[in-house]
């Protein structure tokens, strides 16, 4: 729907899957969706590209997309 503020957006359409390279996620762990390497971060933060095989893709196991990610409009 146009005209529509991140402020309107439900928590499942907030949420990026798979989620991006460069995404600020909260704490949890991440799946690459290329080679199943799985990423395990401790607080909020970028996610970097795999480090097994440079994917910039991940699947979220537990955790999520933090509330204060730079590139909403770019999920």
């Amino acid at each position: 729907m146009l005209g529509r503020t991140d402020a309107n957006r439900t928590q499942e359409e907030s949420v990026a899957d798979p989620v991006p390279a460069g995404s600020d996620v909260s704490a949890g762990t991440y799946k690459c969706t290329n080679c199943g390497n799985e990423l395990q971060v401790s607080s909020t933060t970028h996610l970097p590209p795999c480090p097994s095989c440079g994917n910039g893709e991940y699947q979220t196991m537990s955790g999520g997309d933090a509330a204060a990610d730079p590139y909403p409009e770019s999920k």
